[in-house]
């Protein structure tokens, strides 16, 4: 057998192997191999909080060095110092006002129950016979409404409660990580264009040069789709989160910290995040009152429609390159495999895929001689 082609088998079993190793993985997740990757990611954990604050703190790096001419190791260690000044800011100001609302929404559960059935039984006798048939199934299920809330809701909210201040070494493991992978994101920050030499190096030795070629393309735009749609879903949601906080206060509207913080953190998600934010604050509000709950969906609405058509593609333009159906297709898709994260980062994920696969087929198509096919693709 030629050199060419033992090595070109060898990579064909590796891949195959490769592809096997992940179906089982994911589809039977023994107990062995789950055991060796919590133990893996254990380890590595700060190592993994280290590159992914170095990914995202890269574009402020270079902003800084190629705007602002600084060096390198000045640059990091600014970006650096903003970054814990965000965290600072944000845990004294953010985390005792949600403490309160979710105090307050907690405390209010029972008085919201009580006025729901006086409201209820107002209505009831007020209305016509046919209403008042009505009445002993809404009193069986303003029952099951207030037991499933004393029984079930707040004693989960004590258990997380109180599980939140048992974990607190949990806590200080986080804070300890998170510290440690600052430290590490600044040696891979200042030392960014060896380690790319050097994954360069290892690309080329393991690969063809046709191989290799290609991979640093993808690499490339896999880097350029998903650092642009995170680093501006970041910013964009930063600035709905914060619109919607100074509504909330201006118009006296409890919960203001909360609701602000679920708009916000749900605006993250492409398509669906109006909805998962919009709609649990709208039921907070109804809590308390109708008119402040229609108020808020207005005041949703409008914004959102802002955010779609004016703040968003400023910040973000179109950087995923994908229809809307492709879009809803891989939230759905990596929403049900990853859960939340996968929702967050499914669509730039595809579109990596995406042109993965389109970037395939038309070259299959030129190989075949299908130029009408091309030309109709391209118009």
């Amino acid at each position: 057998m030629k050199p060419e082609n033992r090595k070109e088998l060898l990579l064909t079993i590796a891949a195959a192997t490769a592809v096997v190793c992940v179906i089982v993985l994911f589809f039977f997740r023994t107990s062995v191999f789950t055991g060796f990757f919590r133990r893996t990611i254990r380890i590595l954990k700060p190592f993994l909080y280290g590159a992914v604050i170095a990914y995202l703190l890269y574009p402020l790096c270079r902003r800084l060095e190629e705007k602002l001419h600084m060096k390198r190791l000045p640059a990091i260690l600014l970006s650096v110092a903003l970054m814990f000044a965000m965290v600072i800011i944000l845990l004294i100001a953010v985390i005792p006002e949600l403490v309160t609302s979710l105090t307050e929404l907690v405390r209010g559960i029972p008085g919201t129950v009580t006025r729901t059935e006086t409201w209820l039984s107002g209505l009831l006798d007020s209305q016509s016979e046919l209403l008042q048939t009505l009445e002993g199934y809404v009193d069986l299920t303003t029952e099951g409404m207030e037991t499933f809330l004393k029984s079930n809701v707040l004693p989960q909210l004590r258990n997380i409660a109180t599980s939140m201040s048992k974990n607190f070494s949990g806590l200080l493991k986080v804070l300890q990580n998170f510290i440690l992978g600052s430290i590490i994101a600044i040696y891979l920050l200042e030392s960014r264009d060896r380690f790319a030499v050097q994954m360069k190096m290892v690309v080329y030795a393991v690969f063809p040069r046709n191989v290799a070629e290609w991979i640093r393309r993808e690499a490339r735009f896999t880097n350029e789709k998903i650092s642009g749609f995170i680093v501006g879903k970041m910013i964009d949601s930063l600035i709905i989160g914060v619109t919607c906080f100074v509504f909330v206060m201006i118009t006296g509207m409890p919960y203001a910290m909360l609701i602000s913080i679920i708009v916000g953190v749900t605006n993250m998600v492409p398509f669906f995040g109006p909805y998962l934010g919009g709609i649990p604050s709208a039921i907070l509000l109804l809590t308390v009152s109708p008119v402040r709950c229609l108020v808020f969906v207005i005041f949703i609405v409008l914004l959102q429609q802002l955010d779609g058509n004016v703040i968003g593609p400023r910040i973000l333009g179109n950087k995923l390159g994908l229809s809307a159906f492709w879009i809803l297709f891989a939230i759905l898709v990596f929403g049900s495999i990853w859960g939340i994260p996968g929702m967050l980062v499914g669509a730039p994920v595809f579109a990596v895929l995406y042109d993965i696969a389109r970037n395939a087929v038309l070259t299959l198509l030129e190989k075949k001689g299908e130029k009408d096919l091309l030309d109709e693709y391209k118009k």
